[in-house]
């Protein structure tokens, strides 16, 4: 996160919500950002960060604590609006839109914690979920068995990816794991065509990862997925291409294996002593880098408080 240098910031462009927008090869990306810049009070949490995600892409976004991970994907889901630069999916500007349009223009997401019904089961939070696509779902005062086919559909999507015979269970009677794999399938349940995973393999064992990383690996492969991730050694087996954020800034997006081997990148994680030194940035955890992550964090958490 930087210091602005000046009080005032240039508002978000005019461009209506449908303006549709266009890359150089005439074909629309799933997802595109251009001089994407997000300000509290005077500290930037992003500035002019400009990248394209291939529709069908498995993506990955990654940077120290505080680099501005998450606020990207808050300002990409509706969640905070940017100080400046424009956000298109799928050739349509949706940087004016509601969080609640973009998901129905099909923009799915998950969050670092665990958002659920508490009280239903893995049936009941699924087929609410799927019923969030019917045009009568506000009306709420029906009879459960109306839902039928909802009901089948969550069954079907449950069993797809593992949860099958844990359709009548609620989420404290659930694994941490579980509980992160039923989010994954909560937003599935919307029919998107970009899903932003927010660190899903957060907080899980080992275990667990190698099942996260697995559900993400069974996604469809029309499926644009960005993923936020501290953990490398998930990361690298479920995306092709990453970018780098550092400072609220982008550093490089490329291959995986090319943005690993990046100077830069290994001068962000490994300090200027060990840039030199063989082995990437990619070991293991994408983030931590000492005392500097640790300041950009506590910028980065009283920004968006």
């Amino acid at each position: 996160m930087t210091t602005a240098p000046t009080p005032d910031a240039a508002p978000p462009p005019d461009a209506a919500p449908g303006t549709p927008a266009t890359s150089a090869d005439g074909e629309p990306p799933a997802l595109e950002v251009t001089g994407l810049s997000r300000r509290f009070g005077g500290l930037f949490a992003l500035r002019d960060v400009t990248l394209s995600v291939p529709a069908g892409a498995r993506f990955g976004i990654i940077g120290p604590n505080g680099a501005g991970k998450t606020t990207l994907f808050n300002v990409l889901s509706g969640e905070l609006r940017p100080t400046s630069g424009t956000i298109a999916m799928n050739g349509r500007n949706i940087t004016r839109l509601s969080p609640p349009r973009r998901a129905a223009l099909g923009l799915g997401r998950t969050f670092q914690i665990t958002r659920l019904f508490t009280d239903l089961t893995v049936r009941e939070n699924l087929t609410l979920a799927i019923g969030g696509l019917s045009r009568s779902k506000l009306q709420m005062l029906r009879p459960w068995r109306s839902y039928r086919s909802q009901q089948r559909r969550a069954g079907e999507l449950a069993a797809s990816f593992g949860l099958g015979d844990r359709l009548d269970l609620r989420p404290a009677e659930l694994s941490h794991g579980e509980l992160r794999e039923l989010e994954v399938l909560l937003a599935l349940a919307a029919d998107p065509a970009v899903l932003l995973l927010d660190e899903p393999a957060a907080g899980l064992s080992p275990a667990e990862r190698v099942d996260i990383q697995e559900l993400i690996t069974r996604l469809p492969a029309s499926l644009t997925v960005v993923v936020i991730e501290h953990d490398m050694n998930v990361l690298r087996e479920v995306v092709d291409e990453l970018a780098v954020l550092h400072l609220g800034e982008l550093v490089t997006q490329g291959a995986t294996e090319q943005v690993q081997r990046d100077p830069a990148v290994r001068e962000i994680y490994l300090g200027s002593g060990d840039a030199g030194s063989g082995g990437g940035a990619g070991g293991g955890s994408a983030g931590s880098s000492g005392a500097g992550a640790k300041r950009d964090a506590d910028a980065e958490g009283a920004g968006e408080q």
